[in-house]
């Protein structure tokens, strides 16, 4: 669930889900097609993160897709954020970290626990930020919460990144490249399962496009991911 009283889980030395570091040996476990393991002791700031190898799982044309990273999150720092990370989620970035990226699309439940998410709430994902500034979605975000957009903004400034799904429209030819993250938030169940079990970005951007009263998005940040689908 998306608990705007929660902030910022573990620290240096917490656990990601998936998550493989580059510079340390780890006994890697399958566990349920993925594997777990320790995370690297690197502090993230300055808008970008360790770099750490990992996997997680993501959604592409009705199937699943292993996403494979190598390289640490990029937030452009142009873009103001109240997070120690330096990622906000609400405004789109002015310097991309390449040329060429492609649209990541991060679905949200909002108001709701989900069960089987690529990125479980309170683990965060190898190479993505442990937070961000979630307070330029203050106004849209309080009538979820019955709560007002003042009172709401302080919980928002340092988010713990919240639990969520992943939607991507190529593979890109399998290559490691920049993923620009797009957010859908989802405020209920049912929409929420179908997404999941349609595993496609065609069917979500169709709720979309069909102003489905349930879905709201993308929502622009400055965030980018590195990896590879396969």
């Amino acid at each position: 669930m998306f608990d705007i009283n929660r902030r910022r889980a573990g620290g240096t030395g917490a656990f990601r889900r998936w998550a493989v570091p580059v510079s340390v040996a780890a006994i890697v476990m399958a566990a349920g097609g993925g594997a777990i393991a320790k995370a690297a002791h690197a502090a993230e700031s300055g808008g970008r993160g360790p770099n750490e190898y990992g996997m997680t799982m993501g959604s592409h044309a009705g199937h699943s897709s292993s996403f494979t990273y190598t390289h640490g999150f990029y937030c452009d720092t142009h873009v103001a954020a109240a997070s120690t990370t330096g990622c906000e989620a609400g405004e789109a970035a002015e310097v991309a970290p390449a040329k060429h990226v492609d649209p990541l699309f991060i679905t949200v439940p909002l108001g709701f626990t989900a069960k089987g998410l690529d990125c479980p709430d309170k683990l965060t994902c190898v190479d993505h930020p442990m937070n961000l500034d979630m307070t330029r979605l203050a106004a849209a975000l309080a009538p979820v919460y019955k709560t007002t957009p003042e009172k709401l903004t302080p919980a928002l400034r340092n988010f713990t990144t919240p639990g969520h799904d992943h939607f991507i429209g190529t593979k890109a030819e399998g290559k490691a490249e920049w993923w620009d993250v797009r957010v859908v938030g989802v405020t209920d169940p049912a929409t929420y399962r179908a997404v999941q079990q349609h595993r496609s970005w065609t069917y979500l951007h169709g709720l979309i496009k069909a102003k489905n009263k349930h879905v709201v998005g993308p929502i622009p940040t400055n965030m980018f991911l590195f990896f590879a689908a396969r």
